[in-house]
């Protein structure tokens, strides 16, 4: 095992002072990723995350700008590594909040993405590269090709709507991390008549898509734009407009005051 595979990790949405997003959910992917790993996690880890998100002295960040599409104003990275050693980071999400539309380029998957799919590993290499690759061709967001299909986005999930009405997401099974943000709108978005299907992503198929956006704990709800720089002039907003409404209602229901989490 190489010290890249030595710690599982999730990113939280934090707005600058002491509340958290959808904190459990976050939590209990990384004990699967923790257990698909071979890392213990138990009670007593989930409390240890706990106590120092609620303890650590964050530091200051821009909180006075409005909040665009459901981004937080702040993330915060917990990690848990082998020796049990839970390690807390905290940024900004300008970058993120900057990003009003997708100009995604798609990325290879690397070989170490191959061998390490649906789990955030480590330094999270191969996404990190991925988007390195899309910045220096113009692009703010990559979306990772395999076959001829899109497994996953460096730091947010692809979501298209086709010409049915269908939404479409790729399955875990072809490499993609599970996405919390869709896992929480879901049901949302079939009771306003919009089904979803995890499958292949293909060319052909966002080629007809009528909608497409990303989604993410700091992306939000986005745009797509432009993918390789073709333009998209998609057919009509109804995937976006009902993902962002869905979204606006679970963001009342989970933003948590750390202040007020059990630790014992």
């Amino acid at each position: 095992m190489t010290l890249e595979n030595d710690s599982v990790f999730t990113t939280i949405g934090w707005d600058g002072n002491k509340s958290v997003f959808a904190l459990d959910e976050h939590l209990i992917r990384l004990e699967k990723h923790a257990n698909i790993a071979g890392i213990k996690f138990d009670k007593e880890i989930e409390l240890e995350i706990k106590k120092n998100l609620k303890n650590k002295e964050y530091k200051k960040i821009n909180t006075n700008n409005k909040i665009k599409c459901n981004k937080p104003n702040g993330l915060i990275t917990i990690r848990l590594n082998r020796n049990r050693e839970v390690i807390l980071s905290e940024r900004d999400n300008e970058y993120n909040k900057k990003c009003e539309k997708i100009k995604a380029i798609t990325v290879d998957v690397s070989e170490n993405l191959k061998n390490n799919r649906g789990i955030k590993l480590g330094e999270h290499l191969p996404y990190k590269n991925s988007l390195k690759i899309a910045k220096k061709f113009g692009g703010n967001a990559a979306l990772i090709v395999e076959n001829s299909s899109i497994i996953d986005g460096d730091r947010a999930t692809l979501m298209i709507l086709d010409k049915d009405g269908t939404a479409w997401v790729s399955s875990n099974k072809y490499g993609s991390v599970q996405s919390i943000t869709i896992d929480l709108i879901k049901d949302k978005l079939i009771q306003r008549g919009i089904p979803i299907i995890y499958g292949r992503i293909t060319t052909d198929l966002i080629l007809r898509a009528s909608d497409a956006i990303m989604l993410g704990t700091g992306l939000g709800v986005t745009r797509i734009y432009s993918i390789d720089d073709r333009v998209f002039e998609f057919t009509n907003s109804i995937l976006f407009e009902n993902a962002s409404s869905a979204f606006e209602e679970i963001i009342q229901e989970k933003w948590i005051d750390l202040d007020g989490v059990e630790t014992l």
